[in-house]
């Protein structure tokens, strides 16, 4: 089937209750095999009505709507509707300190970066920093560069900053990685000239290597990701391409309210529980 979102995918079915902006409903389905990958999915309301008539063959027509939804919507319903062993709502609690504003916050901190490519080094930091004291628009083309959108290095490597969206399990939020990737010199330059035209959003999805390290999954540099376009003021959005790397797995499958707050306790010392 056509879907406006995810394009020509395999059709699935879901009880009405999942589809759209739902979450935390509970999602229940038969165990997917080879042949049927997307069995039919129903709501923990539904489960109820359907254990009540011991299966769905009695139960009454009209009481448990069915409809049609791409995979990817089908997948989506799944992430947001699945109830872990932890809740986000318990995240609402945690009060962390933020290393910028040196405040005090209260719930789940949901966006780490990082300020520069892998490959940036001290001396490249060095070439850059009178760059940096030039308007963007006055500038020339600096052979190394790094600011807080793009970078180049020696006018070889070149790379966009983004962010890498995970769904929460359970939830209606995601979980934001700020990471670097890496662009082709034709990509580069398209990009940069569309940087404040507002039909840039326009450009079709770019390939890239992830240039980011991130210390929480094994080894990150170099996978495979393209890059996506928003509108002006919002940072590109990177779609990790299927694979078994932990980092994909979390992209494609979702994140664990439990796993954000690892990574909080692991990021935030002054977290107070």
């Amino acid at each position: 089937m056509q879907c406006d979102t995810h394009g020509e995918t395999p059709q699935a079915f879901a009880c009405e209750h999942l589809t759209g902006e739902s979450f935390g409903l509970g999602f229940n389905r038969n165990e997917p095999t080879d042949e049927n990958l997307f069995p039919d999915a129903w709501c923990d309301n539904c489960e109820i009505i359907r254990a009540a008539h011991s299966g769905w063959d009695a139960v009454p027509e009209g009481l448990c709507k069915i409809v049609l939804l791409c995979s990817g919507c089908y997948e989506r319903c799944c992430i947001r509707n699945t109830r872990p062993s932890i809740t986000f709502e318990e995240l609402s609690t945690l009060r962390w300190k933020c290393a910028s504003c040196d405040d005090w916050h209260t719930g789940p901190c949901l966006d780490f970066g990082f300020s520069e490519p892998y490959y940036w080094n001290k001396n490249h930091d060095k070439a850059s920093r009178w760059t940096n004291l030039i308007p963007r628009g006055l500038k020339k083309p600096s052979k190394t560069f790094l600011d807080s959108d793009y970078c180049s290095i020696d006018d070889e490597s070149f790379f966009v900053r983004g962010l890498i969206h995970l769904p929460i399990i359970g939830a209606a939020d995601s979980f934001c990685w700020g990471v670097w990737g890496s662009l082709s010199r034709a990509n580069f330059e398209a990009l940069l000239r569309a940087d404040d035209d507002n039909e840039r959003i326009d450009l079709p999805p770019m390939f890239s290597w992830l240039s980011s390290q991130i210390p929480e999954y094994p080894d990150t540099l170099n996978l495979k990701m393209y890059v996506h376009i928003q509108e002006l003021g919002s940072r590109p959005h990177f779609r990790l391409e299927r694979g078994d790397h932990p980092l994909c797995v979390e992209y494609h499958h979702g994140i664990t309210p439990e796993r954000v707050r690892e990574i909080m306790l692991r990021r935030l010392p002054a977290l107070d529980s």
